[in-house]
Order: C-alpha cells, then sequence, then structure tokens
C-alpha cells in the first residue's frame, strides 16, 4: 500500500462524496471526475487501485464492463498504519504486524507448507471477517501481489498471489493455532479439508502432513473432525496407503483399525471422484483393490501419486 499524493486525493474525493464506497462504473467514473479524456480517468483508476485506495473487478454479466468501489478512509488509515509498523513490510511481516489489531486465519496450501515444508505453494488462502475485507485488500496493495477475492480473480498472476475470503467465521478462529506470529488454521483442520477436497493439490498436502506430523498430530481431533466432515474413511484408508506404499508401518495398524470401527462401510464410495489425480474416469485402472476391499471403496488414486510423496518425506 502507498499513500495517495493531493491531485489523486482530490480525484478521490470527488467520488467518495457521491459514492462512498458502493460500487460504479467507469462511465460514471468519468462524470463524476469530470475527465473527458478515457485515457486520464484509467490513470486515476489504476493509481486508485495500486495504491489500495480502491477495488475493481469484471462485471460477471459482461466481462467487459469494469466494476469499481472505493475502500473508505477509515479502513485505508487503519491498513496504511498496521503496514507502517510492521517491521517487514513482506505479506508475512504484514500478517505479523496484523495479528495484532485484526482477526484472520491463513489456510489451504500455504498454511499445509508451514507443517510439511514439502512444496512451495502458488498462492495464500487468507481467510477475514466480512467487515475487515476492505482492510486487507487496502494492506496488501502491492506491485509485485496478485489479489483475488472472494473467487474473483485478480486479472494478472504476480509473483505472489493472495486469494481473501471474507468467510472467517468462530470456529475456523478455534480451530487455528499461532505460529511465528501468524494465524494458522491446524493441520489436523487442513488434513480433513484434503481429503474433503479429493484434487491432486490437496491431497499431496493432506498426504504430507500426516507423513511430516505423523508424531504431533492430535489424533484424536483429527478423527472427530473426519467424522464431523464425513471423511472417516478415506482417513484410514489413506493410513494404510501410505503404509503399503512405504512398505512399513507408518501408522500403527491398531490407528487404522479404531478408525475402521467408526466408519459406516454399508455403501460403496469412489475416491478420488475428481479426475485431476488419475486419467479420465472409466479409462484409468482401480488400485489398492484389496485395501478397497476393506473399506468398500473404488480407489483410483495414482500409485505413481502416492509413492512418490511417500519416498520424498519417509525416512
Amino acid at each position: 500500500m502507498k499513500w495517495i499524493p493531493n491531485w489523486l486525493a482530490e480525484k478521490y474525493s470527488l467520488i467518495y462524496i457521491a459514492k462512498g464506497v458502493d460500487a460504479f462504473d467507469f462511465e460514471e467514473a468519468k462524470k463524476l471526475l469530470g475527465i473527458k479524456d478515457k485515457r486520464m480517468v484509467s490513470i486515476v483508476l489504476a493509481q486508485l487501485r495500486n495504491r489500495g485506495f480502491l477495488i475493481s473487478w469484471r462485471d460477471s454479466v459482461d466481462p467487459r464492463r469494469k466494476i469499481f468501489r472505493l475502500i473508505s478512509p477509515e479502513d485505508a488509515v487503519l491498513a496504511f498504519g498496521i503496514q507502517n509498523s510492521a517491521e517487514a513490510k513482506s505479506v508475512l511481516g504484514k500478517f505479523q504486524e496484523a495479528l495484532k489489531h485484526l482477526e484472520y486465519v491463513v489456510g489451504g496450501a500455504y498454511a499445509s507448507f508451514k507443517y510439511h515444508g514439502y512444496t512451495v505453494p502458488s498462492k495464500v488462502d487468507l481467510h477475514v471477517k466480512r467487515e475487515d475485507l476492505d482492510k486487507w485488500v487496502a494492506l496488501l496493495a502491492d506491485r509485485e501481489l496478485a489479489v483475488s477475492i472472494n473467487g474473483v480473480p485478480a486479472e494478472k498472476t504476480k509473483k505472489e498471489n493472495v486469494h481473501i475470503h471474507s468467510n472467517l467465521t468462530e470456529d475456523m478462529l478455534k480451530q487455528s493455532v499461532i505460529v511465528d506470529e501468524v494465524r494458522y488454521l491446524k493441520p489436523e483442520v487442513l488434513v480433513i479439508d484434503g481429503l474433503k477436497g479429493e484434487d491432486r493439490f490437496s491431497l499431496m498436502d493432506a498426504l504430507a502432513i500426516l507423513i511430516s506430523k505423523r508424531k504431533e498430530l492430535e489424533w484424536r481431533k483429527l478423527i472427530h473432525l473426519a467424522e464431523r466432515e464425513g471423511a472417516v474413511r478415506k482417513l484410514g484408508c489413506i493410513l494404510e496407503i501410505i503404509n503399503y506404499e512405504a512398505k512399513r508401518e507408518i501408522f500403527p495398524k491398531e490407528k487404522a483399525e479404531e478408525i475402521r470401527k467408526k466408519a459406516d462401510l454399508s455403501y460403496l464410495i469412489t475416491f478420488p471422484k475428481s479426475a485431476e489425480v488419475t486419467p479420465v474416469r472409466g479409462k484409468e485402472k482401480e488400485h489398492y483393490a484389496d485395501l478397497g476391499k476393506r473399506w468398500n471403496m473404488k480407489i483410483y488414486l495414482s500409485k505413481a501419486f502416492v509413492s512418490k510423496i511417500v519416498t520424498d518425506l519417509v525416512r
């Protein structure tokens, strides 16, 4: 985030006095600014966005049309204060300083990497309160950073990519922990989220955390979460698959058996459902057939996919 010079502050005030934080389009911006030259209007809006004073996105009905909304002066000032108080101006530095002023949780691949250190993530998933969304957009505004908001992707990917989700709940806060002055989802939550997600990257994170943190995981919490989220069979089966690929007991047999007793095996399920991890459904080979029978599952998880993670992480 960068503070705005006087000439840009004048333009900001002209829009703010008329629209506040309500949405407007390019043509309305022209009228409010009293500028006929489209290039100059584009410069004003781009400068406001780059400096953290404006949010823009594509119209869902007509992608050629851009919608804009100002960030309030109060939110901008708070964000600027957090940034100036931070010891480091990096994303991590801003997260550390923001912990003193705002509630948030980092999840997804970035949080998973914090626990397993296996593969560097391509983005950061940041969960914030709805009322704090604009503060975060302002705080994270940077030329080298792409910010996506509530599923609306940034126009360009950059060196660093943050996906802001304004869906923070009390439950997420309870299921989080502070590590190195940043609040992350707990590893148990990330494992279950990965098993539920079933795509290549979320499954990789789930397996990597299970293997890397197997001696530190809170197993009661993990199994409880698996029961709550309907992922008991996936969890137990994955433990046995890891043991199979490692050719030894990475996880005690008793652990998988304990989980199996809690599972409802009365109906057949397919794992994973996504074709991202395997070839197109119907053409791929079913793997781990014997384990699948134990768990009443059709398992299409690629052996090469699992084997690589196990080989890389099992010491």
